[in-house]
């Protein structure tokens, strides 16, 4: 079985979102293993020297015996355009190190940046990101059929930035603009991607 991992933020060699990446870690560890743990990432992540100034990728890599961590640098990779990419068998409930269909739907890209999947009609994810969609009153909304519950959506959510509302195919042009989050872009650092760059399959 492939390794399951966190994706955690480290910015100025501060860990972010921390508590929701325990959450799931604790969530994930008892519905597959069935263990009842609370892993303390804090305890977990000693941060480098090297990753104490700027923002870099922590990812922490585990299943019920073992536990590694490895430092990235990060830099944030633009998102101009989207394809939209069906799936009616994609699940991605868990966060595992092995992403091979999603890969395989990322290459149904053509010139678009990224994929926007659709599962049953009804819009997911991109290939690494949740997607939040700005309605016409300016008001931020997640998808409810999300394939992968991210502790960036999670954070949004709790906190009222954003709110969570089924979304099908037919409904993204009722929308402005979508934007991706996840554990390393928050909703302000990233730019808005207008609805005209969402591209149909052909």
């Amino acid at each position: 079985m492939s390794l399951l991992v966190e994706t955690i933020r480290i910015e100025n060699g501060k860990i972010g979102n921390i508590s929701f990446h325990n959450e799931r870690m604790i969530r994930t560890l008892y519905y597959i293993y069935g263990i009842k743990r609370e892993p303390v990432l804090e305890k977990i992540i000693e941060v480098p020297p090297s990753a104490c100034s700027g923002i870099f990728k922590c990812r922490v890599l585990y299943d019920d015996k073992t536990t590694s961590v490895e430092f990235l640098p990060y830099t944030l990779r633009p998102v101009r355009s989207l394809k939209i990419v069906s799936s009616d068998d994609i699940c991605y409930p868990y966060k595992y190190s092995n992403r091979d269909r999603i890969n395989r739907l990322f290459e149904q890209r053509g010139d678009c940046d990224d994929i926007l999947i659709v599962k049953f009609g009804k819009v997911t994810d991109s290939s690494y990101s949740n997607l939040i969609f700005r309605d016409s009153g300016g008001e931020w909304v997640t998808p409810s059929s999300f394939l992968l519950p991210g502790t960036r959506r999670a954070n949004l959510l709790n906190s009222g930035i954003i709110k969570e509302s089924s979304i099908s195919f037919s409904d993204i042009k009722k929308y402005t603009e979508v934007k991706l989050i996840n554990a390393m872009m928050d909703i302000n650092e990233t730019e808005g991607i207008p609805i005209s760059n969402i591209i149909a399959a052909s």
